[in-house]
């Protein structure tokens, strides 16, 4: 699939799984979780 191979992202935060649903560093993670973004 030539769309496939033409996305690209970003990797925002990267922690324990407790600490990112729980208390995540970065803004975009926070609202990513909690159903605010995507």
């Amino acid at each position: 699939n030539s769309e496939s191979d033409t996305r690209t992202g970003v990797l925002v935060e990267y922690d324990r799984t407790d600490k990112m649903f729980s208390n995540p560093t970065d803004e975009r993670t926070e609202n990513y979780v909690t159903g605010r973004f995507g």
